[in-house]
């Protein structure tokens, strides 16, 4: 881990971030974060500033009742940072919608304290988001961003997007997810129908009703694959699994809901493929653990999964929203066990080398340290033109 000679006491780094548990990709990170040597060289303290989930979603006496509870718990993490403990960074985590204004206030927060912010941006579709604004809530919006020191992003096409909105290209950094590798000496090979997993919230937007789509109109899908279809639920997920019952689907189609733990680990070692075939994404850690796991992976070119995956290198990718293109590549690697294997072994080794959190724990250290080196070399150079 990085150490920084200047400093005399560990750095306060205070992380705003998701509630638990880990069934979503932000989730996960902030789980993961914690299980890397960061806490051990840094004074760590997690918080959220959003106390209830999907507030947004309650109405009438109950919803404000939440919506008052949540602004007292925001006001006792400003009394904390200014009275308690003043942060030296505050690293804050968000995706878009509404969550993002409570936790985007952390930044302005972090800057009256004279803290350091880092606003971390996960959410695959900020975009829809920025885009759908009224001229006056882009400017708010705009406004959260620049006050940060850094924003993070975990692609070049997102560090490109808000470039083109008027952040500062120096403020945005692009760092990708991260995973831990696993040991793969307890996979389970060797059934009559190849696994294909969909692990990931189930929306729309991830394609899951294109997989649907394509079982139905390709019968010999189902006789050569079963599918576990897992993830956080949504509002589609009682429609999908209505689908699959009313279709027949259900002696070679699981739902088993969303996946941690143990349990999680034992799907992607149970599983042949992963599938993701989405609309929209940031950087997917479903899809970074799948090939974590050697899996052969189908996916699409969207968000920075081209940065990760080189089609039939390390996996394959499809146009989203195409279930002949999904139904073609499944039937692809069940004819070819070579390239499945091949691609597997390269998905590993592409984890390994590059998405590995054991680097990833490196370059964020450095990121704080960089961020208070530049602050130590203004107040030097601003001694300096005193005397």
């Amino acid at each position: 881990m990085v150490n920084s000679p200047r400093c005399r006491k560990k750095v306060c780094v205070l992380i705003s971030g998701p509630l638990p548990p880990p069934i979503g990709g932000m989730q996960t990170y902030c789980e993961d974060y914690f299980k890397t040597d960061i806490p051990k060289d840094f004074n760590v303290i997690f918080c959220n500033c959003i106390l209830i989930k999907r507030m947004p979603e309650a109405k009438g006496l109950w919803g404000l009742f939440l919506r008052c509870l949540n602004r007292v718990f925001t006001l006792v993490v400003r009394l904390y940072m200014r009275v308690v403990k003043r942060p030296d960074i505050v690293h804050v985590h968000t995706d878009s919608g509404v969550g993002f204004y409570p936790r985007g206030l952390m930044t302005f927060w972090a800057k009256q304290f004279g803290a350091k912010a880092i606003l971390h941006m996960h959410g695959a579709e900020f975009k829809e988001f920025y885009n759908a604004l009224t001229p006056a809530r882009q400017r708010l919006t705009k406004r959260f961003l620049i006050a940060n020191s850094v924003l993070l992003v975990l692609s070049k096409e997102w560090q490109q997007f808000f470039a083109s909105i008027g952040i500062a290209p120096e403020k945005i950094v692009v760092k990708t997810n991260s995973v831990f590798l696993p040991d793969l000496s307890e996979r389970n090979e060797n059934r009559d129908r190849l696994v294909v997993l969909y692990l990931s919230r189930i929306e729309e937007r991830k394609g899951v009703y294109e997989l649907l789509d394509a079982i139905k109109n390709y019968p010999e899908l189902r006789e050569r694959f079963s599918f576990v279809i897992a993830g956080p639920g949504t509002h589609s997920s009682d429609d999908v699994r209505t689908r699959v019952a009313s279709l027949g689907f259900s002696d070679f189609v699981e739902m088993p809901g969303p996946l941690v733990g143990k349990d999680k680990d034992k799907a992607y070692r149970n599983a042949d493929i992963y599938l993701l075939q989405s609309f929209a994404e940031g950087m997917p850690i479903g899809l970074l653990e799948a090939m974590s796991y050697g899996l052969a992976c189908i996916t699409t070119p969207v968000g920075g999964i081209p940065d990760v995956v080189r089609d039939r290198k390390n996996g394959l990718l499809i146009p989203p929203g195409d279930p002949r293109a999904l139904a073609e590549a499944l039937k692809l690697l069940a004819g070819d066990s070579a390239l499945t294997d091949s691609m597997g072994r390269q998905a590993r080794r592409t984890i390994e080398e590059r998405f590995s959190w054991e680097t990833h724990a490196e370059e964020i250290s450095r990121l704080y340290y960089r961020i208070l080196d530049d602050v130590h070399k203004q107040e030097t150079n601003v001694v300096d033109s005193a005397m």
